[in-house]
């Protein structure tokens, strides 16, 4: 049998990782915006970086949010095996990844355009200061596209779960009966 119950907290699980994803694409289409808009590359940079910590925060947040809603789902309602283990690598790998751009990648990010000064938009591309700032650019990416994944991901896992047969351990309410099924017994 399917069980058709509201499940108000998958349903929190499915609203906030799509705000998460959504969050997450929209930095990443309008970073590039920001850049060509800015009067300077380097004011577009700072504007981007801003948005990133804060997205780096935001993502950090939703994830611990996500697991917590995971584990209060999985009391009321245990999840599939497969999809249990899934819903937990990805939310603890997009945090991984968030945890890494916020304190990792992007301080040494802003300590290098830091030691190169004004002149950094004139580093010629074979400057070791520019080749450097471009691998950890490209790391900062890298996070980026495995956050979106990972909510991308979890979402999927998350809607999977909601027209899923439950077992008859589950779906038996107390003495045996399934609530979602008995009709309340109407008095005489």
């Amino acid at each position: 049998m399917t069980d058709r119950t509201p499940r108000p907290v998958l349903g929190v699980f499915l609203f906030l990782s799509a705000l998460w994803t959504g969050a997450l694409l929209s930095f990443a289409g309008a970073a590039g915006i920001v850049l060509r808009a800015s009067p300077t590359r380097s004011d577009g940079g700072l504007v981007n970086r801003a948005l990133l910590d804060v997205l780096d925060v935001a993502s950090l947040a939703a994830a611990g949010l996500l697991l917590v809603l995971f584990f209060a789902a999985n009391r009321g309602r245990p999840w599939g095996r497969v999809a249990r283990g899934a819903a937990l690598r990805l939310l603890v790998i997009g945090a991984v990844a968030a945890f890494v751009s916020l304190y990792l990648v992007t301080p040494e990010m802003v300590s290098l355009r830091q030691k190169a000064g004004p002149a950094f938009e004139t580093l010629a591309s074979s400057d070791p200061l520019r080749k450097a700032w471009g691998r950890l650019h490209g790391l900062s990416s890298m996070t980026l596209v495995v956050r979106i994944l990972c909510a991308v991901a979890a979402f999927v896992v998350g809607f999977s779960q909601v027209g899923r047969v439950a077992s008859p351990a589950e779906a038996s309410g107390p003495a045996g009966t399934d609530p979602a099924v008995t009709a309340p017994e109407e008095s005489a």
